[in-house]
């Protein structure tokens, strides 16, 4: 039988047929035929036990996580990443105000600013501060600048963390600028700046008045935050002196640049530039050739006799003006003012005559006879004594055992008060101040030191520089808590003649001094007459403050006068009696310690009718007052009361 060739085709083609249905059901459900089939019975049972509303409350859920999201960035934190955005987009560049600078009363320039070129780094300018960028910039800079790579790296990381710009290196010179201009024009984070520094115009003498400006500590900074002000840690800022009391006034308002910047922190337009406003200008009321002299004559006796050190304070008593302060040995503020060394810095820390110390508003020492003005004073105004009344000084008082001697052997005699402070007679101010053992009656302790405080010591002067000192008045109470030791009589005598516990500032001293030698007026002493503005306008002028308008009685305070007018023409200041003037003057020696040391003190006002100037001067371990200080007091009084050239403040 033959076969047919169409049905053998036919036959074949079904069967394909079928083998190809099962592949393509395969292929379609992704599983065996036999798998397939009983498909639909699972998806049946899981949608039983997982009902699809579930998996509607799941992507509900789901899709309000994203809108929550969604509404933090962009409404919550909008503002902030905007900001963050535009920053990436423009930078804001500080230009330093121009420091105000500083004259002396007769207008002669003590500080101008000179250019200081720095290197500064902003870590806010670097766009991936990874730890290879940081290494890569670190070493570029190196290359260039010839610093050390590793203090670099440590200085960007930190300018980026913080936020704040960092003082690579400063005080570079004009060459190595204009090379630094180009070599960092393209180094994202780095950038060369002009500011100013100070140059002072004086040397050492007027260290202690001026002070100088250093850069800001983090302490510092953080102080100027609290006030609200507005400063970098690249700012200098006023150290001591007048660099520091008068800060706000001289630092003047920095200007504000916006620069719109591209990916990689290059300047691409100026936004918008707000010009700095300078800062005020400073005149003090000291007169820089009476500076300069009592800088001299104090330099030479300490030099000289190598003495630990000397001050020296002159004022106008009519006004609390002051006319010099001189503070020796001293320092260079331009040793500061280009940045000081650790070396030269630890050098004047260590010196033991300590340069860095302002001897005349800071040192606090025994005041020794010129404390005596004081208790005559309080004497005369509280009726224990009256010009007329006397003692007998035989050499000095025994009491309990105890010798009270007087300076002079064998004594001075018959004394009232005249003649007591014109001779400083020990005696006589031992009987005012604590009476004695026979039914006299003193000042006692209370009244002595309540009347000091009437003549301002024990607290500050008020004077417009930083770091006075208030001095030291003892008490009966002071005694017993911190010595354990019951006030006694002698006690009194001691602090009568300014010895003992008391201690006092050369500023108290010549401030006191005006107050008699003006007739009563206690004025608080000031070191800056007035202020003006770049254009040379005044805007602020130092009124004379006055803390007392009689301290004690007209009456009083003319016997005083009278007793160091004696002391001039009779007594332990004759050498003044070749001054062109009059004058009135009191003498001090001041013990201290157990090695039988002594300061020298002197104190003097002139004319003596119509005052224009109080010198007070302290020689440390000077001896005699009359011998180291007062030879010191005739030649700067001669000089000044002899020269043509020098006003009167």
């Amino acid at each position: 039988m033959k076969s047919d060739p169409f049905a053998l085709y036919s036959k074949n083609y079904i069967k394909d047929t079928s083998v190809r249905s099962s592949t393509k059901n395969f292929l379609i459900d992704g599983a065996p035929p036999e798998q397939s089939i009983s498909r639909p019975d699972k998806m049946q049972k899981f949608s039983q036990q997982f009902p699809i509303k579930y998996l509607f409350i799941i992507a509900v859920i789901f899709f309000g996580v994203i809108v929550l999201r969604v509404f933090f960035l962009q409404i919550v934190q909008g503002a902030n990443y905007r900001k963050q955005a535009e920053g990436n987009r423009v930078q804001i560049h500080r230009t330093s105000a121009l420091r105000g600078v500083i004259y002396d009363a007769n207008g002669k320039l003590l500080v101008k600013n000179v250019p200081n070129f720095r290197l500064i780094i902003y870590g806010r300018d670097i766009q991936y501060p990874s730890q290879a960028n940081l290494q890569t910039a670190a070493f570029r800079i190196a290359q260039i600048t010839k610093l050390d790579t590793a203090v670099i790296k440590e200085d960007l990381q930190t300018s980026f963390n913080s936020g704040q710009p960092i003082v690579l290196e400063e005080h570079i010179s004009y060459d190595k600028a204009m090379r630094l201009m180009i070599d960092t024009q393209n180094i994202a984070g780095v950038r060369l700046e002009i500011a100013y520094s100070r140059e002072y115009l004086t040397r050492e003498e007027y260290g202690p008045v001026l002070g100088y400006t250093g850069q800001m500590t983090e302490e510092e900074l953080n102080n100027k935050k609290q006030e609200n002000k507005d400063y970098l840690p690249t700012d200098d800022l006023g150290k001591t002196g007048i660099e520091k009391a008068y800060e706000d006034q001289l630092k003047g308002g920095d200007g504000k640049q916006e620069i719109e910047v591209d990916f990689q922190g290059r300047e691409q337009a100026i936004l918008s530039d707000t010009a700095p406003l300078a800062g005020a200008n400073i005149h003090l009321t000291i007169n820089s050739n009476l500076q300069q002299a009592l800088y001299n004559a104090l330099k030479k006796v300490v030099d000289e006799q190598n003495f630990p050190g000397a001050s020296a304070v002159a004022m106008n008593p009519q006004n609390g003006k002051i006319l010099s302060l001189v503070s020796y040995p001293a320092y260079d503020s331009n040793l500061f003012a280009q940045g000081i060394s650790q070396e030269n810095y630890q050098k004047l820390t260590e010196d033991k005559k300590q340069p860095l110390f302002n001897r005349v508003i800071s040192g606090q020492f025994p005041s020794g006879s010129v404390f005596k003005p004081i208790v005559a004073g309080a004497a005369l105004e509280e009726h224990v004594i009256d010009i007329n009344t006397t003692f007998v000084s035989t050499g000095g008082i025994t009491v309990g055992g105890s010798i009270f001697p007087d300076w002079k052997t064998g004594g001075h005699g018959v004394t009232n008060v005249i003649k007591g402070l014109a001779e400083s007679v020990n005696t006589f101010f031992y009987y005012i101040g604590g009476g004695d053992n026979e039914g006299m009656t003193g000042l006692g302790v209370e009244r002595i030191t309540d009347y000091a405080k009437k003549f301002g010591l024990g607290e500050n002067t008020g004077i417009d520089l930083f770091g006075e000192k208030p001095g030291f008045l003892p008490s009966k109470e002071w005694k017993e808590e911190f010595k354990n030791e019951s006030w006694y009589l002698g006690d009194t005598y001691h602090l009568a003649i300014g010895q003992g516990d008391i201690l006092v500032t050369p500023l108290q001293v010549a401030s006191y001094t005006s107050i008699f030698a003006n007739g009563g007026t206690y004025y608080q002493p000031h070191v800056v007459d007035y202020i003006t503005n770049q254009k040379n306008e005044t805007t602020t002028v130092i009124e004379p403050m006055i803390k007392n308008t009689q301290v004690i009685s007209q009456e009083s305070i003319n016997i005083v006068r009278q007793g160091m007018q004696a002391a001039v023409l009779v007594g332990s200041a004759k050498k003044l009696q070749s001054l062109p003037v009059s004058a009135g003057a009191k003498t001090g020696t001041a013990q201290f310690g157990n090695e039988d040391k002594s300061h020298a003190w002197f104190t003097v006002f002139a004319p003596y009718d119509n005052p224009q100037i109080v010198l007070t001067i302290l020689i440390e371990e000077g001896g005699e007052g009359s011998v180291t200080a007062l030879p010191i007091a005739e030649q700067i009084l001669q000089d000044y009361f002899s020269s043509a050239k020098t006003p009167t403040n």
